[in-house]
């Protein structure tokens, strides 16, 4: 074997060894020669190699698809380089690229192999795809819009998540179309020049702005755009956050902290916000008159229990303690006594409850002083009333005793006057009546008489006592009606004339309440004899 080395052009093998790449001959199907940089990267000194199997090397797994491509390299068929897999001494793998000519020495026809050792920069090029299938996967999975864009605006990757947000897949996209065709025409002029200038000097651009971005349906969304150059590069990738719902979410939250503002402020009644330390970080204006201190004063710097009375804060912090472990063990509605910054005492009306989901809690205050004053003015007015009353009630006892005794006084006087009557009046009557008279004369006897005994009748009293409004002529008319006389017959035992009669008639229907009615007047007289 050594007698074939040396017959090999010497020029040659100095080539060989002078050469950056792995050098071998191969005769029969083993190593004739091979240069220091097989050796190299091999791990093999060259005397083990000489003589040894030239695929002794190759992976097993590779040796198949070697061989194929050996064998077209060897026919003409191919002058590309091809790349495999080989097994060091110590155990370890190794790419090598690989190019073979047929060569003759002496009349022997062997193979002349070039070899680079390509390890390093199949280990890039592995890493290099492990990297792109690692950053395609996060392009693809980051649950964001993203695209990359190139110098010309041309959009020549998108994911998944940008297809939805437009509304057109990656065919319709990808090196076809422009960015250009996504944004609103009133912020293409803005975006184009950040473009530019992005180019220029990354940090001339916003990385960070919002546009309007218009789908294939050419609906308007309100997103936010972030974007990067790729380093090395005159392409920048972009990732998309639609937050059109957030925006109206916040319009609306807007809006609704406006109303409830104005609600707040304009409620007409003292109001509050407190946080669970007590600190009040919100009042209104009405809270500003009531306390005597502005917002500045209050919001975020002090507590409540500034303007509570000293003796209602040990309960106040115990309904406020317990409101936040359930409200419904502190009541919503209490009393107490607020204390302005002038130390005036407000005896107020607490309304609370606790914001929902927070620990804060919003209280309403109603002045109620004024009531509170009242309420103590009734109850002494009702107090005095009261005395006042029981001084009535003593007071009428005292009326109806003398009325009582009055009501005996007049009987009393009465029945002195009937037994005066009786005794003293009446038999001087009886004696004239048996005198000689006149008729006239005899007449006027008999109605004395007649007057005397209704004078002392029941029904005078009747008379006299239910119906004090009749006057003394009147009563000696009813009488005369009573006994059945006539008006005629009235007239001239009264010396009145008949219309005159007829007119007390008339007064004391009136006052007897038989006025409009179908009642005799003489009938309703005698039911009172």
């Amino acid at each position: 074997m050594k007698t074939d080395i040396l017959n090999i052009d010497p020029t040659f093998l100095t080539l060989a060894e002078k050469s950056i790449a792995g050098v071998y001959l191969v005769n029969k199907g083993r190593f004739l020669f091979v240069n220091k940089n097989v050796s190299w990267y091999t791990q093999y000194p060259a005397a083990d190699m000489i003589g040894a199997k030239a695929d002794c090397l190759i992976h097993p797994d590779d040796k198949k698809s070697v061989k194929k491509e050996a064998r077209r390299m060897l026919r003409g068929e191919s002058r590309v380089p091809y790349i495999f897999r080989i097994i060091t001494k110590t155990g370890h793998t190794r790419w090598v690229m690989e190019r073979i000519w047929p060569y003759s020495v002496g009349g022997d026809h062997m193979i002349l192999g070039n070899t680079l050792n390509v390890t390093e920069r199949r280990q890039a090029q592995e890493q290099l795809r492990a990297s792109e299938a690692l950053y395609r996967t996060i392009f693809e999975t980051t649950g964001t819009a993203m695209f990359i864009s190139e110098e010309d605006t041309t959009v020549s990757v998108v994911n998944t998540e940008f297809e939805k947000l437009s509304g057109a897949g990656k065919d319709f996209w990808e090196g076809k179309k422009s960015w250009r065709e996504f944004v609103h025409k009133k912020d293409l002029k803005r975006m184009l020049r950040y473009h530019q200038d992005r180019r220029i000097n990354p940090d001339s651009a916003p990385h960070k702005y919002e546009f309007h971005f218009l789908d294939q349906q050419r609906n308007s969304r309100q997103v936010i755009m972030l974007v990067s150059m790729i380093p090395g590069s005159n392409r920048s990738v972009a990732a998309l956050v639609d937050i059109t719902e957030r925006m109206q979410a916040e319009q609306k939250l807007r809006a609704s902290n406006i109303l409830y503002r104005t609600i707040f402020e304009t409620t007409g009644t003292a109001m509050s916000i407190s946080e669970e330390d007590t600190i009040i970080s919100l009042v209104n204006s009405e809270f500003e008159k009531l306390s005597g201190a502005g917002k500045d004063y209050w919001q975020g710097k002090h507590s409540w229990k500034e303007y509570m009375h000293p003796d209602d804060v040990g309960r106040s912090i115990g309904y406020h303690r317990d409101r936040r472990i359930d409200p419904s063990l502190a009541p919503r509605v209490y009393e107490f006594r607020f204390v302005d910054r002038q130390g005036k005492i407000h005896d107020v009306l607490n309304t609370i409850a606790v914001i929902t989901e927070t620990k804060q809690s919003v209280s309403s205050y109603i002045d109620i002083s004024d009531r509170k004053n009242y309420e103590t003015a009734l109850i002494k007015r009702e107090a005095e009333l009261q005395e006042k009353s029981r001084n009535l009630e003593e007071l009428n006892a005292a009326l109806r005793v003398l009325l009582k005794q009055r009501n005996e006084d007049r009987t009393e006087l009465e029945d002195n006057v009937f037994s005066v009557l009786n005794q003293l009046v009446m038999p001087y009557i009886e004696k004239l009546k048996r005198s000689p008279l006149k008729e006239t004369e005899m007449n006027c006897i008999r109605a004395v008489e007649a007057h005397l005994k209704e004078v002392t009748s029941s029904f005078v009293r009747k008379l006299s006592s239910e119906h004090l409004k009749l006057t003394p002529r009147e009563l000696q008319m009813a009488g005369m009606i009573k006994e059945g006389r006539m008006t005629k017959e009235i007239a001239d035992l009264m010396n009145i004339s008949k219309a005159t009669v007829e007119i007390h008639r008339h007064h004391i229907r009136k006052k007897l309440g038989l006025k409009g009615k179908k009642t005799n007047l003489a009938t309703y007289l005698s039911s009172l004899a």
